[in-house]
């Protein structure tokens, strides 16, 4: 008994250390990788930009060092680019099951004159979108953490052997789990059903629960060279029709998914 329990010991140790050594050299990769996601149109966040997010205390640094997504007490580049592929593979989904494109399509078009926030000045949530659009974006943060121990493993396969990084399987990955990933939690009770609410925004539902897609719709106001607003003989009708879509739209949208879905007016 006592030579058998030593082999399951033998056995277990050297299927860890082959793990690891997978992983190392997954993560050695980890600058090439980056540089492909860039190439194929997928945002990396830098660490500093993490850092800088407002919801960056809301990661659970615990559960990402126990799944060896993390070294340490800080998000990395090998996380970031695990989530910009959740992220990709979310987007497409989104795209697929929602009719966003016609959105953007008349806001493009409309003789309102929408603005979209310039590349310069767009938030991080603008920037990490893969939908490839100028007016909408998911604006909900990924925690990919909760994901289980073989969803994580297709998304280290796919940023190990690159593109393409929007597949079937991810998408199908990533409709069956979005719900988890996108929940906000207290990361020292994280099991429990969060109350956190997102930050005050634009619209009549300016606080919106810890389970719900986000979706934000951007129109900003325009400046001259001198810094003054330009007046907007639209405003009143923009935000009128705004309004009107946010409200059939988060009706639209979430009977469609079959979760709460809130739109954000930037």
């Amino acid at each position: 008994m006592l030579l058998l329990i030593m082999s399951i010991l033998a056995v277990c140790a050297f299927g860890r250390t082959l793990w690891r050594k997978g992983q190392r050299e997954t993560k050695g990769k980890e600058k090439d990788m980056r540089k492909e996601l860039v190439q194929e149109g997928l945002y990396v966040p830098t660490t500093r930009e993490i850092r800088e997010n407002s919801f960056i205390y809301r990661y659970n640094h615990k559960l990402c060092r126990e799944k060896r997504l993390i070294e340490g007490d800080s998000l990395g580049s090998y996380y970031l680019c695990l989530q910009a592929i959740y992220r990709a593979n979310l987007d497409a989904l989104l795209l697929e099951k929602l009719d966003i494109r016609s959105l953007e399509e008349e806001f493009q078009k409309s003789k309102l004159g929408f603005v979209c926030r310039r590349q310069e000045d767009k938030e991080l949530y603008e920037k990490e979108s893969a939908m490839g659009l100028k007016f909408i974006s998911l604006g909900n943060t990924l925690y990919i953490e909760y994901l289980e121990e073989e969803q994580l493993n297709l998304l280290e396969e796919k940023l190990g052997t690159g593109k393409p990084f929007v597949t079937d399987e991810l998408q199908a990955m990533a409709e069956e789990t979005y719900q988890e990933v996108i929940r906000v939690r207290n990361p020292e009770r994280w099991e429990e059903k969060s109350t956190f609410l997102y930050p005050e925004g634009q619209g009549r539902k300016p606080k919106i629960p810890s389970q719900a897609l986000v979706l934000k719709i951007s129109n900003v106001m325009e400046y001259d060279a001198s810094g003054n607003l330009i007046l907007d003989e639209h405003m009143r009708e923009k935000c009128e029709y705004l309004e009107q879509l946010k409200d059939e739209k988060e009706k639209e949208y979430s009977e469609i998914l079959g979760i709460e879905v809130y739109i954000l007016l930037d």
